[in-house]
């Protein structure tokens, strides 16, 4: 039978033309994982501020530009895949419509992966799903909880629509967590006016550290990433990691929920999650892909991609006793 050739041979599908994270492992039931970092979809999106129901498609579109990188990467001159064994566990069952069913089959799935001993990488979806993935992660762990996202808002809503799990609220709802003080949490990125501006007093009240882009101009990516970590990991406190796309600009991520110009560059995220996650973390996603409104190339699924790949690299690294090879890896000094 000729071979089709959109179809890179020896990969398997998911479903349809959907193939598993970087050609990993499908493992459809947690209960048999083996490995050391599981991809899970969460294709969730629920009351929409803007562009409804675009980021459902995300996981999808993620895994399939995923193809374009293997385990080896270049600026780390380390192939991820000695370290760490990585599988797909597909997508989480959702209920379109009911927030509160679809975060708990979502959180139920992340504890039986956590419960297998490996760490979760979470595919969006809308940035609520932050909220029981870190719920997931703080009850495994059952210790102190730190997080650092990566986001143009505050998302600090007590609700939106009369509901308190949305994408307007889950960094609100996670300082509220049994393992999670506020003064844990810093948020890189924010700017812009779609920020409400009870917002504003609020995360002061609450004593968490916000990092605006005017900040990040002034200080440079790394240092703001540097000072976030610390807060976030304050008396050993676990990690979690959340890259909220919006957080970039669009001019290289357009394909997003709620576009917000003057954000970070492409090499700015990349190297914001590599100094964010240089010693390892609990858990990661990233969220708020929406396919449908990308460029014709896929450059927002492809962007996202790539940081979910380095957020493995970062891991593999830590694990390896490699962390930060990128700085040195290939510099050549001169004659």
């Amino acid at each position: 039978m000729k071979k089709e050739a959109l179809q890179p041979a020896g990969v398997e599908r998911i479903y349809g033309d959907v193939p598993p994270f970087m050609a990993a492992e499908h493992v459809r039931d947690a209960a048999k994982l083996v490995v050391d970092a599981a991809v899970i979809g969460m294709p969730y999106d629920g009351i929409a501020t803007f562009r409804g129901g675009a980021t459902r498609r995300g996981p999808q579109e993620i895994r399939k530009f995923s193809l374009l990188f293997g385990g080896y990467n270049f600026d780390w001159d380390m192939d991820v895949f000695d370290t760490l064994r990585l599988a797909d566990l597909g997508d989480v069952d959702v209920v379109p419509g009911d927030n509160a069913e679809s975060y708990k089959r979502f959180e139920d799935k992340l504890g039986a992966v956590l419960g297998q001993g490996a760490v979760p990488f979470s595919l969006g979806g809308d940035h609520g799903i932050t909220y029981p993935a870190m719920s997931a992660v703080a009850r495994h762990h059952d210790a102190p909880m730190g997080l650092v996202v990566f986001d143009t808002h505050l998302d600090l809503s007590e609700a939106l629509n009369g509901d308190r799990l949305t994408r307007a609220s889950p960094i609100l709802r996670i300082c509220e967590l049994q393992h999670v003080d506020p003064k844990r949490v810093a948020i890189i990125g924010a700017r812009g006016p779609r920020n409400l501006p009870d917002w504003s007093p609020l995360y002061r009240e609450l004593g968490i550290s916000v990092f605006p882009m005017e900040q990040i101009e002034q200080e440079g990516i790394e240092a703001v990433s540097s000072t976030a970590r610390d807060v976030a990991t304050k008396d050993g406190a676990h990690l979690y990691v959340s890259v909220d796309i919006d957080s970039i600009d669009p001019a290289y991520a357009p394909g997003t929920n709620s576009p917000e110009p003057g954000g970070l560059t492409s090499r700015e995220i990349i190297r914001g999650v590599r100094v964010a996650a240089r010693d390892g973390f609990a858990g990661f996603d990233i969220v708020e892909v929406s396919p449908d409104f990308d460029s014709r190339s896929g450059s927002t699924s492809v962007l996202a991609a790539r940081i979910v790949a380095e957020a493995l690299c970062c891991l593999a690294a830590s694990r390896s006793g490699r962390k930060d090879a990128w700085r040195h890896a290939h510099i050549s000094r001169g004659g």
